[in-house]
């Protein structure tokens, strides 16, 4: 018997584009506050699931590639899972939450495929007052040591709280968005401004097409927002010739040591140089550096921005980072007390490496209570599972539940320490590939090289916050990643870490 249900119609934006026709560039676009915000959702992504979704919508088996963040994603993929404490940190780092996922769920088009957080309890276990929960499918029991699998609703969220006046940018407003992903409100003024800005004194050379835009176009935009300086054009017009991409070059530091400066934390990197190229062919790293840089894939891109002062040299993302800044705040929906998400971007609770030099914020871990039942207008409707709230008040002889974290060697988080088993090493290259050295041969490792053994010297690098800022805008836009970040401090002695 066939089915009566339908398939379900992708979501589309038309878009008005003026292009300028002997050139084939898009000129400026206008477009719904729906569409706005689906650009500004890219800013919310964690740098693995760009990965992902980019290799994903990738035509003609090129490979997507941002720097050498592609290397560090598919070193993921490619490691056992032996070399994680469990299946879980693995996962984490594939297929990254994003701590805007409730908001983005309610976009027209959401880009980002993860899955919804999930609620787990152990169906063995009878624990009281000591109720453990799990948001990770496939965790096991710290008790019992079976699987996590009676799942659970959660309850009384507040952020299921529905938004009809758009999800980032107020809906019933036009906006302009030009070649570079610049955001303006759309009025006459801005449209006579910008055009006389780009030289345009009448619509002789200009026509108006109105494309459908869906989801492959989306990926497209989000791929050329991190590779190009005329997103739109490359997208809509790819036999145009396209701006490229601006290559970085770290700032050099680190800052001037200062009497009583709290420097934070501090990881020391043992690193191989070739001295007649003065490359670093690659690092010899513990479990530390490895998870700082593993932690990459997991911060959502406007986090990183705002690390980098809105200057990553990233295509054009720049430019959409510092619409959401200077665009008037009575456009932008507020959906926190201390307004939009877009600039308190923060990686989602559990998915942080937190001992290393980069202050990479993350969103507090929410309490949450179990109890026999449900509190609604003073009534208690005893659930036989159960329930699980984030709001004590809402449930009956509320018990705190301990939140099961995969970053540790049994599920504790006051043991938590990363997503890597300690004690372990690494072989980091140059570009961020990542080799683990466990049951691995060194007169092998050396003999496949084939590089002369006195060209090689050895450095013990000392790496803080700024050095760490440096490693991460290089790995972004170079395919040196370390070479290019750390060696200047191979020109001064001085920033040697004592081994």
């Amino acid at each position: 018997m066939a089915s009566n249900m339908a398939p379900k119609q992708e979501q589309t934006f038309t878009l008005r584009l003026l292009v300028d026709r002997e050139k084939n560039r898009v000129v400026v676009a206008e477009a719904s506050g729906d569409f706005i915000d689906t650009l500004f959702s890219f800013l919310t992504l964690p740098l693995g699931t760009i990965i992902r979704l980019l290799s994903n919508n990738q035509q003609h088996d090129q490979p997507a590639e941002l720097g050498c963040i592609s290397n560090l994603y598919q070193s993921v993929e490619n490691s056992s899972v032996e070399v994680f404490w469990n299946h879980i940190c693995k996962e984490m780092l594939l297929r990254p939450q994003n701590n805007c996922e409730p908001l983005c769920r309610k976009l027209k088009l959401n880009v980002d495929d993860t899955e919804s957080l999930r609620y787990f309890m152990c169906s063995n276990c009878k624990k009281g007052s000591n109720w453990l929960l799990s948001t990770f499918t496939g965790a096991s029991c710290c008790s019992c040591g079976k699987s996590m699998d009676k799942e659970m609703k959660l309850l009384g969220d507040s952020e299921d709280e529905t938004h009809t006046d758009g999800v980032f940018v107020k809906g019933e407003a036009m906006y302009f968005i030009l070649d570079d992903l610049r955001v303006l409100q759309s009025s006459p003024n801005n449209f006579v401004k910008e055009l006389t800005q780009l030289g345009y004194r009448n619509f002789h050379k200009l026509i108006d097409i109105s494309p459908c835009v869906g989801l492959k176009e989306i990926l497209d935009l989000l791929k050329q927002a991190l590779t190009s300086k005329s997103a739109l054009s490359d997208v809509f017009f790819a036999y145009g010739e396209s701006l490229g991409m601006c290559t970085f070059s770290p700032k050099i530091g680190p800052k001037h040591e200062e009497p009583g400066f709290d420097f934070g934390v501090s990881i020391n990197l043992k690193v191989i140089l070739r001295k007649s190229k003065k490359k670093i062919v690659y690092a010899e790293a513990e479990g530390d550096f490895v998870d700082f840089l593993f932690s990459f894939l997991t911060a959502p891109l406007g986090s990183i921005l705002n690390l980098l002062d809105g200057y990553s040299s990233l295509g054009c993302i720049d430019n959409l980072y510092k619409s959401v800044k200077e665009l008037n705040s009575s456009r932008l929906t507020i959906t926190r007390p201390s307004g939009t998400p877009l600039l308190d971007l923060r990686v989602a609770p559990q998915f942080s490496y937190r001992r290393q030099p980069l202050k990479l914020p993350e969103e507090d871990t929410p309490s949450y209570w179990y109890g026999r039942g449900l509190i609604k207008n003073s009534i208690c409707y005893v659930n036989p599972n159960g329930v699980i709230s984030k709001k004590r008040s809402l449930v009956e002889n509320p018990d705190a539940m301990k939140l099961f974290d995969p970053r540790s060697p049994d599920g504790t988080r006051e043991l938590a320490v990363g997503f890597v088993k300690r004690p372990s090493l690494f072989v980091v290259w140059d570009d961020l590939k990542v080799m683990p050295l466990a049951n691995a041969s060194s007169i092998c490792f050396i003999q496949k090289m084939n590089l002369p053994l006195d060209d090689l010297e050895e450095h013990v690098l000392c790496i803080r916050e700024v050095e760490a800022l440096n490693l991460l805008r290089a790995s972004l836009t170079s395919k040196a990643a370390l070479t290019e970040g750390l060696s200047y401090l191979l020109e001064n002695p001085n920033q040697d870490a004592k081994a």
